[in-house]
C-alpha cells in the first residue's frame, strides 16, 4: 500500500516537473518573443541624421539620380567610339522585272525588246562599322554630361542636408514637446494636490463649494491638454520614422537631452561665425546651371561647325533561282566599301542664328539668377544670425519670466491658503503660470529651430 502510494506520489511529480519545465520553457519563449516586439532603439541626433542620410525616401532617390547621371556620361563616350552593325536581308523577286534595251542581237538599234535580268532568290549579308571623325556637338555633349554628372552629385548633397535639417527640426520638437510634458505633469500633480487641500477644506466649512469648482475646472482643462500634448508626441515620432526611412511600428527613443542642446548653445560665437558663398551648396548649384547654359550656348555655336565619319562596309551577295542557300554550290560574292562622310551646314534661313541668341540670353540669365542669389544667401546669413541672437535673448527672458511666475503663484497660493487670497487670484497667477510655461517653450523651439537654420546654411551638420 506505502509502496502503491509512493509510486503515485513520485509519478505525480514527475508530471509536475514536466509541466513546470514545459511552463518555463514557454514563459522563458513567450518572454523572448515579446522582448524581441518590444526592442526600443536608442538615437542620437546625429545617429538619427547618418540613419537617414542612407534610408530616408529622398536620399535613395538621389543616389538613383547620380547613378543614372553616371550611365549618361558612359552613354555620351560611347556615341563617338567605333559603331559596328550587321544586316541579314533575303528578297523573293516573284516576278523579275522587265526592262526594254536595244535589239543589237539581230543589229536593230532602233527597236526595242523586252528582257529580264537576275534571279529569283537573292540574299545580302553587310557588315558595317562607322566612326565618328569630328563633330562639334559630341565633344561639347562630353563636358555638358559631366557637368549633368556634377549636378547630380550636388543634387544628392543638396538631399542630404535637406534630410539633416528636417530630422534635425523634428527631433527638436520631440524633445521640447517631451519637455512640456514634464513641466505640464509636474503642474498638474501641483494643482491636484491644491485641489485636494481646498476640498478638505470646504469638508471643515472653511471655504465655499465654488472655490473646489473653479479649480476643478483648471484641473480638467490641464488633464485635456496634458493628453493632447501626448498625441501630438506620437505623431512627432511617427514623422520622424518616416523622415529616417523607417517602419513606423518599430519604437524608437531620443538618446540626447533639450538640456544638453540648450546648454551647448554660444551666443557669442554666432556674430562670428565665418560664411563663405563660395562653399554654400545652393550657390554652387546655381555656378553649375550657369555651366550648363554656356554648354547649351557652345553646343549652339557648334551646330555651325561640319561633321565628318568615315564607314566601312563588308558584304556577301547569293543569287539563287532557287532557294538553296546552304549548298555546297552556292557563290557568295563579295563587296567591301571604305569610305568617308562629310555633313557640311550652308543655310537654314536663320533659324540655327536665332538658337544661338536664345542660348545667349540664357546664359544672362543664369548669371543674373546666380548674382541675385549670392546677395539673397549674404542676406539670409545676417538676417538668421540676428534672428538666433534674438530667439537666445528671448529664451532667457521667457526662462525668467516662467520662474517669476511660479515664483508669484506659490505665493498665491500660501495667502489663499491662509485666507488672505481669494480662489479667483489663485487661478489668474495658475493661468500666468502655465502661459509662462508655454512661452518658455515656445521660446525653446525657436531657439532650436533658428540655430539648425544657421546650421544649414554654413553646413555646420
Amino acid at each position: 500500500m506505502i509502496r502503491s502510494i509512493l509510486k503515485d506520489t513520485i509519478f505525480t511529480g514527475k508530471i509536475l516537473f514536466l509541466i513546470g519545465s514545459l511552463f518555463l520553457s514557454t514563459s522563458a519563449a513567450a518572454s523572448s518573443f515579446f522582448q524581441k516586439e518590444a526592442k526600443i532603439r536608442l538615437f542620437s541626433l546625429e545617429a538619427a541624421r547618418e540613419f537617414a542620410i542612407q534610408h530616408n525616401y529622398d536620399a535613395v532617390k538621389s543616389r538613383l539620380d547620380v547613378e543614372s547621371a553616371r550611365k549618361k556620361l558612359r552613354e555620351t563616350v560611347a556615341g563617338g567610339l567605333p559603331q559596328i552593325s550587321s544586316s541579314l536581308n533575303y528578297m523573293n523577286n516573284l516576278e523579275l522585272a522587265t526592262v526594254l534595251i536595244p535589239n543589237f542581237f539581230e543589229g536593230k538599234f532602233d527597236e526595242k525588246i523586252p528582257v529580264q535580268f537576275g534571279t529569283q532568290h537573292n540574299t545580302t549579308f553587310t557588315v558595317q562599322v562607322n566612326q565618328l571623325l569630328f563633330n562639334g556637338s559630341y565633344f561639347v555633349g562630353l563636358k555638358t554630361s559631366s557637368i549633368y554628372r556634377r549636378l547630380a552629385d550636388q543634387g544628392l548633397e543638396r538631399s542630404q542636408l535637406d534630410i539633416q535639417e528636417t530630422v534635425s527640426d523634428t527631433y527638436f520638437l520631440i524633445l521640447v514637446s517631451e519637455e512640456s510634458e514634464k513641466i505640464m505633469r509636474n503642474s498638474l500633480d501641483n494643482l491636484r494636490k491644491t485641489h485636494f487641500e481646498v476640498k478638505e477644506l470646504y469638508k471643515e466649512g472653511f471655504l465655499p463649494e465654488t472655490d473646489v469648482d473653479i479649480i476643478q475646472v483648471s484641473v480638467n482643462s490641464l488633464e485635456n491638454g496634458l493628453q493632447a500634448l501626448l498625441r501630438q508626441i506620437e505623431v512627432g515620432y511617427n514623422l520622424l520614422k518616416f523622415q529616417m526611412g523607417m517602419d513606423l511600428d518599430e519604437k524608437i527613443e531620443l538618446k540626447d537631452s533639450l538640456s544638453s542642446f540648450i546648454r551647448n548653445l554660444s551666443p557669442e560665437e554666432w556674430f562670428e561665425t565665418e560664411f563663405k558663398l563660395q562653399n554654400n551648396l545652393d550657390y554652387k548649384l546655381l555656378e553649375t546651371q550657369e555651366k550648363l547654359a554656356e554648354m547649351a550656348l557652345k553646343n549652339e555655336k557648334a551646330k555651325y561647325l561640319p561633321t565628318l565619319s568615315a564607314f566601312y562596309t563588308y558584304q556577301r551577295n547569293a543569287y539563287q533561282d532557287k532557294f538553296d542557300f546552304f549548298g555546297e554550290d552556292v557563290n557568295w560574292f563579295r563587296a567591301q566599301i571604305l569610305g568617308v562622310n562629310v555633313n557640311i551646314p550652308i543655310f537654314k534661313s536663320g533659324a540655327q542664328a536665332a538658337r544661338v541668341t536664345q542660348a545667349k540670353l540664357e546664359v544672362e540669365k543664369a548669371r543674373e539668377t546666380r548674382i541675385q542669389a549670392g546677395q539673397g544667401l549674404r542676406l539670409e546669413m545676417k538676417r538668421t544670425v540676428s534672428g538666433l541672437k534674438s530667439a537666445y535673448d528671448n529664451y532667457v527672458n521667457m526662462k525668467d519670466n516662467m520662474e517669476l511666475s511660479e515664483k508669484i503663484y506659490n505665493k498665491t497660493l500660501e495667502k489663499y491658503k491662509e485666507g488672505v487670497s481669494s480662489s479667483m487670484e489663485l487661478i489668474q497667477a495658475h493661468d500666468k503660470y502655465l502661459n509662462s510655461q508655454s512661452q518658455y517653450i515656445q521660446a525653446m523651439s525657436e531657439l532650436l529651430s533658428a540655430k539648425n537654420q544657421l546650421d544649414r546654411i554654413t553646413h555646420n551638420y
